[in-house]
């Protein structure tokens, strides 16, 4: 059978499961920022302090990742080779990438390259693989159904654990009641459908959502970024990159007042330091956010359209983590240079 009959087929089928027949309908999905609660930790649990209130699906996303990322690192480790042996294959597509990539890099930090390589690919290979896992069939979409009031509830208990206190029973009535209003908004096509059995008022958590729509993930990728670019800068130029933020010379303002612009523009480098933070971790968080959004619209309205949806998201995908790579090597690039080397 030729290709393109196979697609077609899928296509049919996508169609006639995904909006013809009422049983296999998607459902619109519950959509909210912080990562979902697979696990609660209980009450006075150690781990609570270092790991929040439980284990989230994007935390599970995230090993996962990780996991993906050391299989790929043993799949392709050095293996001792004869004159006659000539690598093939995924190795061989592997290795081209590599050589293109750090040619690329080597460009653009010179010396430095064998230093910022290993940041630039691990960047790459991470923020892509966490990416792509959200195309992957039942990443978002299979999970467990859970009541939204005694979820909430449990939520709510723990964090007033933490502040000392019990909740009262007149806090966990009102918990319950909003609850039950959110499920009927957020849940409304699948309440139409069972009616106000005993699935109303109930919520699908996914046991694995993509990492990067979690903006724990974000932060800890920009502070990585962030703070090595301030290490290499005082590994390169000692205490003188300090003159980057900190330039202020009072014989030089004494002589001519406009020297302060100086000072000034040394403020202004500071504060875009921490603001680095904020643009990095938005930045990926808000674009991989966005499309999984999207997905959930496209597939809860028109199924079949969701697959012109996924096309785009695999490039945004690879866009978003060569973007975040590539700043980080440019920042480290400068940091590296003095700030009189640019004039």
């Amino acid at each position: 059978m030729k290709k393109r009959y196979i697609i077609y087929i899928c296509l049919v089928l996508l169609i006639v499961f995904g909006s013809v027949l009422d049983v296999t309908k998607p459902v619109r999905p519950n959509i909210q920022l912080p990562g979902e609660i697979l696990i609660p930790w209980g009450e006075g649990s150690p781990l609570a302090g270092f790991f929040g209130q439980g284990l989230t699906n994007t935390f599970v996303a995230t090993v996962l990742t990780w996991l993906l990322l050391l299989l790929l690192v043993w799949r392709l480790r050095a293996r001792s080779r004869t004159a006659d042996e000539v690598p093939t294959g995924f190795y061989n597509f592997f290795e081209m990438i590599i050589e293109g990539v750090y040619g690329f890099v080597q460009n653009a930090a010179g010396k430095w390259a064998k230093t910022f390589f290993p940041f630039f690919m691990t960047f790459v290979l991470l923020i892509l693989t966490a990416n792509w896992m959200e195309l992957i069939p039942g990443v978002d979409s299979i999970g467990k159904w859970e009541d939204l009031g005694h979820h909430h509830v449990e939520v709510a208990e723990a964090a007033a654990a933490a502040e000392g206190r019990e909740l009262t029973e007149e806090e966990i009535h009102t918990i319950e009641e909003e609850a039950k209003l959110e499920g009927g908004k957020q849940s409304g096509i699948f309440l139409l459908r069972a009616g106000e059995g005993e699935e109303a008022g109930m919520q699908l958590v996914p046991y694995v959502r993509a990492a990067a729509t979690d903006l724990n993930f974000t932060v800890a990728l920009a502070l990585v970024s962030v703070v090595m670019t301030q290490y290499f800068g005082f590994k390169a130029l000692g205490a003188g990159y300090l003159k980057k933020f900190f330039n202020y010379n009072a014989d030089k303002i004494a002589k001519n007042p406009l020297g302060l612009m100086d000072t000034l523009v040394g403020i202004l480098e500071l504060i875009s330091e921490f603001s680095k933070i904020l643009s990095f971790a938005f930045r990926l968080f808000g674009n991989i956010f966005a499309g999984q959004v999207l997905l959930f619209v496209i597939g809860a309205l028109l199924p079949v359209a969701n697959i012109g949806v996924f096309g785009l998201e695999f490039f945004v995908h690879v866009i978003q983590a060569l973007v975040f790579a590539m700043l980080t090597l440019t920042f480290m690039s400068g940091a590296t240079h003095g700030h009189a080397e640019e004039h």
